[in-house]
């Protein structure tokens, strides 16, 4: 036994430092990312004992709100890893420390006025009549928001610190922020059924405070100690760097509304064809079965800064050999979600008993979304690293306008699942182009659209 505890060790820290980096932070956010599901697990029922299933629903869409918030940083701290990555690689930290000061700069730019307009006007909206919710919930969907989007505006900022640390190869340390902000909000929560009314905004606050109160303390830990050498300085703002950054990340913006609306805006759409229900039913089904793409997409997380370094450096064999192993991963977990849906109905009677029932064909549909899904993210992370969006860019434009009326004549005839069904046809269309593009990449054949 101590034989292949110390074999697997050898394993871990022997080899290519690139892929020694990739290998550590695989292994560390493993662990993190367990912690990560079973806290969800547990949020799902504990939230459901707090609230009823409609107001569950209705949390839900409040959630796809704050998500599609998420990705309004313009793009900056995407294009913000890729740049990072590349002075790191070139040992250039006062580079890299304007590079950081200026994102930070720019966001507090956006999302300061962003926050105290969203603020001001988020009063005077019917947000019971835009969710399909009954009205008598419109004045706590209201406080509830508010709530969210002050937390949400102010973590866009200070989220930077993921990119930081990805462009350091430090992923396994990004994930783990999240989940102390997890553990915390299912701590409050859990106060909050013992000895509180059910309340939309008491579970805003305890759900959207905890992850920025986290990553602010790890901020300012992290900056003067750690990474000092690159901690932001208004003294180091330098405006000409925006276009530089803004070049990329702007591309990466687009893909994030593309993102937004084909993943966060199904929830929307469920609950005008459906209804809220229809919604937690959904969101359930995917969160069972985004477990079996959890070690799929933790092994990818640290690949995209890995390929930029690798890229810098022209090792194309490297390259080659992690897409070949990440090809085999993908279709060992592809296997893993058609068992997850065929013994799903008995996950569920033990997950959350009688309070939810979630059908069967709903799951099947999610399933299908979830591995179309893991197919272009495997492909798209790797594109990232290379920095060559364009196409990418030009693509998931046009899987944006399709998306729309597809899911608005699915969901008319098919309800919540057709709704479902659409976001992975859009994702069906996207796999051909990537893959070739990508394949092009890696044996620097890459020539014209599919190099800039």
């Amino acid at each position: 036994m101590l034989f292949k505890i110390k074999n697997l060790l050898n394993r871990v820290t022997t080899g290519n430092e690139r892929s020694v980096k990739v290998k550590k932070n695989f292994i560390a956010s493993l662990g993190i990312k367990g912690i990560s599901i079973a806290v969800t697990f547990f949020l799902v029922p504990i939230t459901l004992g707090y609230v009823s299933d409609e107001l569950y629903g209705i949390w839900l869409i409040l959630s796809s709100v704050l998500w599609m918030l998420h990705y309004f940083d313009v793009g900056f701290t995407l294009g913000l890893k890729n740049k990072l990555t590349e002075a790191i690689a070139a040992n250039d930290f006062e580079r890299g420390k304007q590079l950081v000061s200026t994102t930070y700069m720019m966001l507090m730019i956006i999302f300061i006025p962003l926050g105290i307009i969203l603020e001001l006007i988020t009063p005077f909206i019917p947000w019971a009549n835009w969710f399909n919710a009954p009205d008598q919930y419109n004045a706590e969907i209201t406080s509830a928001l508010q709530v969210m989007f002050a937390c949400v505006c102010l973590q866009m900022i200070v989220n930077t610190l993921v990119s930081v640390l990805s462009a350091y190869q430090r992923t396994a340390i990004a994930s783990l922020f999240p989940v102390i902000g997890n553990v915390v909000s299912l701590i409050v929560i859990v106060f909050l059924t013992k000895f509180t009314e059910p309340s939309l905004t008491k579970l805003a606050f305890a759900i959207s405070t905890m992850p920025v109160v986290v990553l602010i303390i790890a901020s300012i830990w992290l900056y003067i100690s750690t990474y000092k050498e690159i901690s932001p300085s208004f003294r180091c703002v330098r405006f000409n760097l925006v276009k530089e950054i803004f070049g990329l990340g702007a591309k990466f913006f687009i893909i994030q509304i593309q993102i937004i609306v084909v993943s966060q805006a199904a929830n929307i759409f469920i609950s005008n064809f459906s209804n809220p229900i229809e919604v937690a039913n959904y969101n359930v089904a995917l969160r069972y079965l985004n477990v079996a793409i959890m070690v799929f997409n933790i092994l990818l997380t640290p690949i995209w800064p890995a390929f930029t370094d690798a890229y810098a450096k022209k090792d194309f064999d490297w390259m080659k050999n992690i897409y070949m192993k990440l090809k085999k991963i993908l279709l060992l977990t592809i296997g893993v979600i058609i068992l997850m849906v065929i013994v799903s109905p008995i996950v569920y009677k033990l997950w959350v008993g009688n309070k939810m029932n979630i059908p069967f064909a709903m799951t099947a549909a999610v399933s299908i979304y979830v591995i179309t899904l893991s197919w272009n993210t495997f492909q798209t992370i790797l594109i990232n690293g290379f920095g060559t969006i364009k196409l990418q860019t030009y693509i998931t434009l046009a899987g944006l306008i399709i998306y729309i009326p597809l899911a608005l004549v699915l969901g008319k005839f098919l309800g919540a699942i057709g709704v479902v069904l659409s976001m992975a046809t859009v994702y069906l269309l996207y796999a051909p182009v990537f893959s070739i593009q990508l394949n092009k990449l890696i044996n620097n054949k890459a020539t014209g659209i599919w190099i800039k």
